[in-house]
Order: C-alpha cells, then sequence, then structure tokens
C-alpha cells in the first residue's frame, strides 16, 4: 500500500474520532491536520473539502458479516448488527449525531448499511410474518440499531454516570428476545 493511501487512512481515522467527539462545527481542518502530523494543504491533496472528509468517515470501516448465510437465527443477527455497531462505533456517532444538519449522511448509510444487510431483512420478514410496510421494517431496523447504540455508548460512560457498574449481560441475547417477544416477553 502507498504512502498516499496510508495517509488518507490516517486522515479519515484520526478525522472520525474528531468528528465523533466535537460534530462537524467544532473539529476544524487544521485540528485533523496536527493530529495526522501533515500540514492543512496536504489534507486537500487528499480531500476537495472538509465536508469530503466528513462523508468519508461516515463509511463503516468494519462490515460484519455473518458465517451462516442461510437461514441465520435472531440472536446471530442481532450479534452481528452488535458487532457492526460496536466496530464502527465513532461513526455511528457522527451519523446519529449530526444526520439532523447533513441529511446526505442518512442517505449514505441507508445504502452502505441498510440495503446491503440481507440478513437483517430476513429477521424483519421473520419477526412480522411479512406483514411490515417498507416505511414500518425500516423504523424497526433503525429502533434495533439505535437501541444498540445507545446501549454501547452508555457502557462506555456509565461508569461517570453511576456509582455502580451495571451489569448489562449479553445485550445482543436480551435484545434478540425483545424482538422476539416484545414488550410484554410472551411469545405467541
Amino acid at each position: 500500500m502507498g504512502a498516499k493511501s496510508d495517509t488518507k487512512k490516517k486522515i479519515i481515522e484520526k478525522a472520525r474520532k474528531l468528528f465523533a467527539e466535537r460534530g462537524f462545527n467544532g473539529a476544524t481542518t487544521a485540528e485533523i491536520a496536527r493530529q495526522v502530523g501533515v500540514s492543512e494543504a496536504a489534507l486537500y491533496k487528499h480531500f476537495k473539502s472538509k465536508k469530503e472528509i466528513f462523508l468519508a468517515c461516515i463509511t463503516p470501516s468494519v462490515v460484519v458479516k455473518l458465517d451462516n448465510t442461510d437461514e441465520p437465527d435472531v440472536y446471530d443477527i442481532i450479534q452481528a448488527r452488535m458487532e457492526l455497531v460496536k466496530s464502527n462505533l465513532d461513526s455511528f456517532n457522527i451519523l446519529f449525531r449530526e444526520y439532523p444538519y447533513h441529511p446526505e449522511l442518512a442517505k449514505m448509510f441507508l445504502d452502505q448499511v441498510y440495503t446491503q444487510d440481507k440478513h437483517m431483512k430476513h429477521l424483519m420478514r421473520k419477526v412480522s410474518n411479512e406483514n411490515l410496510t417498507p416505511a414500518q421494517s425500516l423504523m424497526y431496523e433503525i429502533g434495533i440499531t439505535s437501541a444498540i447504540w445507545a446501549i454501547l455508548n452508555f457502557e462506555k460512560v456509565q461508569e461517570e454516570v453511576i456509582s455502580e457498574k451495571m451489569p448489562l449481560g449479553n445485550v445482543a441475547d436480551e435484545i434478540a428476545k425483545f424482538v422476539m417477544s416484545g414488550v410484554s416477553g410472551k411469545k405467541e
């Protein structure tokens, strides 16, 4: 791999952290360049604008694939989504923080994550007995992903928020049970 592509990857990596911590307006190209160890002008050899750097940061750096591609169970699908969110937590933090101000982020993420995830579509069909409209299915998927995102972020900060760490157990298993049984916890 060449030095140019290594520098570009490092720019994305450092910028992703900054955008996740400070948001689009709070992160500057000067700070990104400083953290990468290049001049601000060097950033623009790789990207046309701050916005282009920002959009590159939303692309998941790790894509999680399920091993069993035929009929994965609910737990496997939720576990894969947990791994996707956990491995790309900064990208998800940017997405959830910034999409109201940059709607193209939501579109990019839908194209890169949701439309590519045939297993989540399988889960939606299984849960709904094929009774969900496309809008309801999308809301369900976003709800599951948002719940995972919130739990993982809470896990990061809970020691600062509460005096005693809450045991979260196997979050993927608990979410899978909730998806299949709902609020009542009763299977039909």
